[in-house]
């Protein structure tokens, strides 16, 4: 069976928040459902593999963000190809909380859910739940074959990148941390070294400045242009395996080619059969 037949079914691209034990955590699903208007009830399928899961089972309650089409692709990588386990997913991305629980806080709408029943798959938990509170958005939803057809190379790249694109920062014009610069500019005197630091450019400072060091004029400085730190050599690239489904990227201690044939993707649950390599 060619399995992306099943990506024509018209699901949706969520990020679920769950609370358990004062940590934090979440994970990316698509198979939402659902089932009835009133009450307000739907179905929630998550991997049985994931910290995400073991909490809508002890917690029993979540948040939902509805994933608009703008949403930064980091955010997709950030709760769907790490473990809650070992990684502080919320903190990576803008949140609010509402009713105790961490929300998106860009989103086409979310919902808050108290989980009724659970029923056991054989990869996945599906989850029987009652909506108690929600808000609509503005924007348009993602859909799961939009995601499939051009957002999953973007993904793995905003993944790789390990930061979110967030507005405020971009608008406030405040510079991202690691960020490599080609050169810096600054002024020395010529005489006795001194490297001018002063918040108004050092073209801008008036005729009668001198260096607070051996009191030479400012015609006594000349400008220098130091040159970045030289980038690394880039490590050599190593062969990895990628599930088709979900992109998730095997890491394991050992080699894909010796797992044995039960091995399923920790993301999506699919079998070995799904993942390539690249």
């Amino acid at each position: 069976m060619d399995s992306k037949a099943m990506f024509k079914l018209t699901y949706g691209v969520y990020v679920v928040g769950a609370k358990n034990k004062g940590k934090t955590g979440g994970c990316v699903v698509d198979a939402v459902m659902q089932t009835t208007c009133s009450p307000e009830a739907l179905v929630v399928c998550c991997n049985k593999g994931t910290w995400t899961r073991r909490a809508l089972q002890e917690s029993k309650e979540f948040s939902l963000s509805v994933l608009p089409v703008d949403a930064d692709p980091f955010i997709v990588g950030n709760f769907g190809f790490q473990s809650s386990e070992n990684a502080d997913k919320w903190d990576n991305v803008p949140h609010k909380f509402v009713s105790g629980l961490p929300v998106l806080e860009r989103n086409a709408a979310y919902l808050i859910c108290r989980v009724t029943d659970f029923k056991e798959l054989s990869t996945h938990v599906l989850f029987f739940c009652d909506v108690v509170d929600g808000e609509n958005g503005t924007a348009k939803a993602l859909s799961y074959t939009e995601y499939q057809e051009s957002w999953k190379p973007r993904v793995m790249e905003a993944f790789r990148s390990g930061r979110c694109a967030l507005p405020s920062a971009v608008e406030a014009g405040s510079s991202i941390k690691g960020e490599n610069k080609m050169s810096k500019t600054k002024w020395v005197c010529k005489v006795c070294g001194y490297e001018y630091d002063g918040d108004v450019p050092f073209e801008e400072l008036g005729d009668d400045y001198v260096c607070p060091v051996c009191g030479v004029g400012k015609d006594q400085f000349e400008k220098v242009e130091e040159a970045a730190p030289a980038e690394k050599p880039a490590a050599k690239k190593e062969a990895k395996w990628v599930c088709k489904v979900c992109g998730y990227v095997y890491d394991g201690d050992v080699p894909f080619e010796e797992l044995g044939d039960d091995y399923v993707c920790p993301v999506c649950g699919v079998g070995k059969d799904q993942f390539e390599r690249e």
